[in-house]
């Protein structure tokens, strides 16, 4: 990739002001992904893809010592003016980093991954990054229950997951006592599954798809996709 095209990496995300719906929307989602991935006062945390940087700042006010690798220039100039200590690079490959970490987080980027040997390449990589009991977090779409929206709803989406591919990923990566829940947004359990169902039959892909051109249903599309199904699971390095 050529370095104007890195610079450009994820633009097409839409760079307007979120809603205040929105944003609430999102940090509880991430708060879930925190509290799941047991984010102490004083861990040492790598996120790779950080976007927005919401999971950042959850991070830094629980007095976390916070790194991220970020490949889109405006979003990784955005956190460096909040003081976070940013490595620019698309992942993979990983970058060398002179340290380890107690958690390494992935937050809708897996997906992103071209096929199955590159997503096991970076999870090999993570855990050569990884503290004794450091932990690896991935939040990733469960195709089961996104199907088409999988693809519809971003371009880059290649690797798919699912919670049984994430799991015999980590595994093949040499993780050890794998966890994980289904979450939709921040809700999980039962209401997760109901939620997700209802979701994933809304009618704003199809629409959005026939007529994309229309604002109205790009926005009802872009409420409908953080209800769908989300897998949220660790591996944890043992040695």
């Amino acid at each position: 990739m050529v370095e104007n095209e890195k610079d450009t990496f994820f633009d097409h995300f839409s760079p307007g002001r979120p809603t205040k719906f929105g944003s609430w929307l999102v940090k509880c989602l991430q708060q879930g992904v925190f509290e799941f991935a047991q984010i102490q006062r004083g861990s040492s945390v790598l996120e790779i893809g950080p976007g927005k940087g919401v999971f950042a700042d959850i991070c830094i006010n629980c007095g976390a010592e916070y790194m991220a690798i970020e490949a889109n220039a405006k979003m990784a100039d955005a956190l460096e003016k909040r003081g976070v200590k940013v490595l620019r690079n698309i992942v993979p490959p990983m970058p060398q980093i002179e340290k380890n970490f107690d958690v390494v987080v992935m937050i809708d980027v897996m997906e992103h991954m071209d096929n199955m040997t590159t997503a096991l390449e970076v999870a090999k990589q993570v855990y050569k990054m990884l503290s004794p009991r450091g932990r690896f977090v991935i939040y990733s779409p469960d195709y089961v229950n996104w199907k088409y929206h999988f693809f519809l709803s971003d371009f880059t989406h290649n690797y798919v997951t699912t919670w049984r591919r994430l799991q015999g990923l980590l595994i093949s990566a040499g993780f050890d006592h794998i966890e994980g829940i289904y979450q939709s947004n921040h809700y999980r359990g039962a209401m997760c599954l109901l939620i997700s169902a209802l979701a994933s039959w809304l009618p704003f892909g199809y629409l959005t798809a026939m007529f994309p051109n229309s604002k109205l249903l790009r926005k009802l599309y872009k409420l409908q996709t953080p209800f769908l199904r989300r897998v949220l699971i660790c591996g944890e390095k043992l040695t």
